[in-house]
């Protein structure tokens, strides 16, 4: 990268289309060393006709940082062109929490690609994603909480205690969610409410035991998530404390 040290951003941007892939990535990663004063010149190069350009120019944007950057990259999920979409949500990941509202709102995108790729984004933020996420659980757009429950289910295990809690949400379609949630999640989430329903994980029950007082883990496993849905729904329906458990978890 030293070499590069001297050129001014206009050069560094034409080397961007070398043919050498080791140029075009010292040119890219000297861009954004420039930080924003090289936000500008790389925020057009999005609208390129060649995508290679528009891929490396989101590359670029992540490395950057900047917050302002959230919405033109939001805007290149949209992008016909796969490679830079993926790269627009790598970058939107590396920035982090400020891309987190108007990636929740692209959830609700009318485009398949473009909510896929910000579930993707969403997916890799961690823990700090989980809140937001949980709220579009309560939208009145299927889309809008497939996606959300979709992405929190690819965050895994920081999603399954949020998600508990709203199984015996007083709206039916955010409890549909959270309980389909649960189930793609699939073994760490039933272990959890076994856990916290104190119910026994054996293949046999032992005498005296009522249908709620264990379960065969292996083959609700394999049952697939329709049975692990109907298993929640049988336990808060027939297993007397099973809400009251819930509302009372901190």
């Amino acid at each position: 990268m030293g070499n590069f040290l001297s050129l001014n951003i206009e050069d560094l941007i034409k080397l961007l289309g070398d043919q050498n892939t080791k140029v075009r990535l010292d040119a890219a990663n000297n861009l954004a060393a420039n930080g924003d004063a090289a936000r500008g010149p790389v925020t057009t190069l999005l609208e390129h006709e060649d995508y290679t350009y528009r891929r490396i120019a989101a590359y670029i944007l992540g490395k950057i940082g900047n917050p302002d950057s959230v919405e033109v990259l939001v805007e290149a999920l949209g992008d016909d062109n796969p490679d830079v979409r993926k790269s627009a949500a790598q970058a939107l990941n590396r920035i982090g929490e400020p891309s987190i509202a108007l990636l929740i709102r692209a959830l609700g995108n009318i485009s398949k690609d473009v909510r896929a790729s910000a579930v993707w984004s969403l997916s890799k933020m961690g823990a700090m994603a989980v809140e937001p996420l949980l709220e579009t659980l309560s939208s009145e757009v299927k889309d809008i909480r497939a996606s959300g429950v979709w992405a929190l289910t690819k965050l895994g295990r920081p999603s399954i205690g949020p998600l508990v809690k709203l199984i015996i949400h007083d709206e039916k379609n955010t409890r549909e969610t959270a309980i389909w949630g649960l189930s793609k999640i699939g073994t760490p989430a039933i272990e959890y409410l076994t856990k916290i329903w104190n119910v026994r994980i054996g293949k046999e029950a032992i005498e005296g035991e009522t249908e709620t007082d264990s379960v065969d883990l292996d083959d609700l496993i394999a049952g697939g998530e329709n049975a692990q849905k109907g298993w929640i729904k049988f336990m808060l329906e027939n297993k007397a404390e099973a809400k009251d458990i819930i509302e009372n978890l901190e």
